[in-house]
């Protein structure tokens, strides 16, 4: 007689190793020397049990070790080894896991720093499928839509969740199948931070900042079991204490951006449902992104925690998200993706006057000898709006607009309207940052006029386009529609500018890539407009948009020593950097902090008054590259983007002040309005511009985690100048780097293989450097893990099928 037995214990999770015994069919005993949960039923059939191993977290099965035809009994005998720093999520499927619960962000399952969690996530019932009997699946009658974790976490530090029953995984040993989602937020509630929502087995994010924060693990559709990976940052292994910070809204909840595609009838109408949302076109053009908004009123229930909280203040933003994901599953849909929200990129301060250092760095005084700009140059300033009436911008503004869609933010009262004013981004007197004002100065004040301060360029003229509103926010669907109109591009307004604009200066950004921003700036970028950007503030290699778009110039920001700015970005998107000011420092002790001084407001008494204000910020940087480039355009009107990309590239106008070549701090250098403007005076006259390689790798950094080779691929992105010869080279000696499929001159595909033997546990970081014959070099960041690092133990009711 053939008897299956079901043990059920509690410790985890290798059962190796028996003992010989006799035999007797008609009285067969089993005694393993470990501990049986009394809980667990063994009287269930084998079917049953085969299935229900199937399904559980983990399972391990001892075959038989008995001959067969002697003795009395069995005897088993085995060893459970747990896997240090592992944690079980409190509700996986299974009966006898215990009655706690994370379905609560408001009570999270609190984590450890660095640790690994097993789980298991349901969209639907599973109806106990696998172990074909509701008695052993704790969620045969019921989803398990939500794991919520709470931990505290370091900025840098990778989550990585691997979905064990993702669909297409054809293990034949999966009872189900699902897709989980992954999703960060601060721990006092709001709208994701961070989320990762691929259709595959793995979904990763970093983690932006130091904080607290609620973790979810999200069953978008069908079932799975998961592991979740909180792996350590590069620089530390240790647990944090607590150092949360205020996070800024990073999409808008309930709207969209969708571009559809050629053939969708679907734009023609104004509604449909997605996921059991209605969704409503804010337009029915194709030609472009058009904005959805999300009915929430009609479409979310309103569900109450165990402690009476609104839950929405968690599922509002992920249920704007899913619908997203959902929309890019149609067939008429060629994108879709959140209406990220864009900030300014400055810190204001005290209204003061003081001599233009940033104006000498760049040698700007030299290069007005030479011109001092033209009329007929229009720089678009896409920003807060500026003050329409201020004294030192009379006669240096042509019309422009307000784009901002949200009358809650706009401040006007109103949605888009010709009206590019700015009200001031605050509610309070005296607490507006004026941000567009300030920038407009830089670029264009009215200069040898005795008065207020001098525009880089005296004669050029600003187009002002409203994007940002209260609390200098912004939706990456304005500022697209900005830039389409700067561009003279159809767009919402129904309405054209009289003259495109030669440059846009966008002194704003997050650090999300909108596909339809990147569409937009390509379109705009082939109509001739020059793209800058500023390449943010918070003080990291953190890719930041729209700087980093392709077709934009990034620019970072010098302090007066001509040192990288404290707050300034850097990172491999780097073009260029100007002046943007340490309002710490008074490094000419002339009683004046250093920062850039420009145009602004006062509003103490109630009403806009014309004022002068110092501020510090890529956001100052940004306008004294436009500016440059108005000059250039003044001298040679045929400038085109390409031109000035090879011009920075080359440094023919540009100081290097950082490391030979391009760096990942000054890009090509400080911008030097004197060569510019001598390089566009030669164009002008018929000269060439030098055309340089420049090599971009896909992708920009390898994370190796726990693997051991990964690929790259190589490529010259400037189409206009002839392959280099590539050499290679390696910082470290556990690191190696060799050609797999590239052609005669090094382009193409490289492995990157790490070596950790004889390395001690910890991170390691090392670079792979491409150097061209001609040209500037490139370096790849490569990170990787050796060890694991343990400190806790915990784990799920084991089963084991003995035979």
């Amino acid at each position: 007689m053939n008897r299956h037995y079901l043990i059920c214990i509690t410790l985890s999770l290798i059962l190796t190793g028996c003992g010989s015994s006799d035999s007797n069919e008609d009285d067969e005993t089993m005694t393993p020397d470990v501990s049986i949960d009394n809980e667990c039923d063994s009287r269930k059939t084998s079917s049953t049990v085969a299935g229900l191993a199937a399904t559980l977290l983990s399972t391990a099965i001892l075959t038989g070790c008995s001959d067969g035809d002697s003795g009395s009994g069995h005897t088993v005998s085995g060893t459970l080894f747990t896997a240090g720093q592992t944690v079980i999520d409190y509700d996986i499927n299974d009966i006898y896991s215990g009655s706690l619960t994370n379905d609560d962000p408001f009570n999270g399952q609190p984590l450890p720093n660095v640790v690994t969690v097993q789980g298991f996530a349901s969209n639907t019932p599973t109806n106990a499928v696998a172990a074909g009997d509701a008695e052993f699946e704790r969620f045969a009658n019921v989803a398990d839509e939500s794991d919520y974790f709470a931990v505290s976490l370091q900025g840098g530090q990778r989550v990585v969740l691997n979905v064990v029953d993702y669909y297409g995984n054809n293990n034949p040993d999966s009872a189900y199948a699902g897709d989980l989602d992954m999703y960060l937020y601060p721990n006092s509630g709001g709208d994701p931070i961070r989320s990762s929502q691929s259709e595959t087995n793995r979904e990763e994010f970093s983690v932006p900042t130091d904080g607290d924060y609620i973790l979810e693990v999200f069953a978008y559709s069908g079932i799975s079991k998961y592991v979740l990976q909180i792996l350590p940052t590069s620089n530390s292994i240790l647990p944090v204490t607590s150092n949360a910070r205020t996070h800024r809204q990073s999409f808008k909840s309930g709207e969209a951006i969708v571009q559809w595609k050629d053939s969708a009838d679907t734009a023609a109408t104004s509604a449909l449902s997605v996921r059991g949302h209605r969704v409503e076109a804010t337009s029915t053009a194709k030609d472009r992104p058009v904005k959805l908004k999300l009915d929430r009123a009609a479409s979310v229930q309103r569900l109450s925690a165990s402690n009476g909280q609104d839950l929405s203040v968690f599922t509002a933003g992920r249920d704007t998200l899913t619908t997203i994901k959902a929309l890019n599953q149609r067939d008429d849909v060629e994108y879709a993706e959140p209406n990220y929200i864009r900030y300014a990129t400055a810190t204001p301060n005290d209204s003061l006057y003081r001599s233009p250092f940033n104006y000498t760095d760049i040698r700007l005084p030299q290069a007005w000898d030479l011109t001092t700009g033209s009329s007929s140059v229009i720089v678009a300033v896409i920003d807060s709006g500026v003050f329409l009436n201020h004294d030192d911008l009379a006669g240096k503004l042509v019309s422009g607009y307000d784009f901002i869609s949200d009358p809650s933010v706009s401040r006007d009262g109103d949605g888009i309207d010709s009206n590019p004013d700015d009200p001031g981004d605050k509610t309070q007197l005296s607490a507006s940052s004026w941000h567009g004002t300030h920038v407009t100065g830089t670029v264009a004040a009215a200069t040898n006029n005795q008065k207020g301060v001098a525009g880089a360029g005296w004669n050029t003229r600003v187009m002002p386009l409203r994007v940002l509103g209260l609390n200098g926010e912004g939706s990456t669907y304005d500022v697209l529609q900005a830039v389409r109109y700067a561009a003279r591009l159809s767009n919402d307004s129904g309405t054209l500018p009289s003259s495109r604009a030669d440059i846009i200066n966008l002194s704003l950004g997050s650090s999300f890539r909108s596909s339809a921003e990147q569409d937009a700036f390509t379109a705009a970028r082939n109509a001739g407009v020059i793209i800058v950007a500023a390449a943010g503030n918070s003080s990291t290699d953190e890719l930041f948009y729209p700087a980093s778009y392709d077709g934009v110039i990034s620019v970072s920001a010098t302090a007066p020593d001509d040192s990288l700015a404290y707050y300034s970005n850097f990172g491999s998107k780097i073009d260029v950097a100007a002046p943007g000011g340490d309002l710490r420092n008074d490094t000419n002790s002339d009683g004046q902090a250093d920062g850039v001084l420009s145009t602004s407001v006062d509003d103490s008494a109630g009403t806009r008054q014309s004022a002068y204000t110092l501020q510090q910020g890529t956001s100052m940087a940004t306008p004294h590259v436009a500016g440059v480039l108005a000059l250039m355009k003044a001298v040679d009107p045929t400038l085109t983007p390409g031109e000035v990309d090879s011009l920075l590239s080359s440094g023919r106008i540009t100081d290097d002040i950082g490391a030979a070549g391009r760096d990942n701090e000054f890009g090509h250098g400080l911008i030097n309005a004197l060569k510019a403007v001598q390089e566009a005076n030669n164009l002008a006259g018929g000269g060439s511009v030098p055309q340089v390689p420049v090599l971009e790798s896909d992708p920009d950094e390898l994370q190796f985690g726990s693997g051991s080779s990964l690929t790259l691929t190589l490529n010259n992105v400037n189409d206009e100048a002839d392959d280099p010869v590539i050499t290679t080279d390696v910082s470290e000696d556990w690191l190696t780097i060799s050609p797999s499929d590239v052609d005669s001159n090094g382009f193409g595909e490289y492995v990157v293989t790490v070596d950790r033997a004889d390395l001690v546990d910890g991170m390691y970081e090392g670079l792979v450097r491409f150097t061209p014959d001609t040209g500037n070099s490139l370096d790849v960041t490569v990170t990787m893990r050796v060890g694991d690092i343990i400190t806790m133990t915990d784990s799920a009711p084991q089963y084991v099928l003995l035979e």
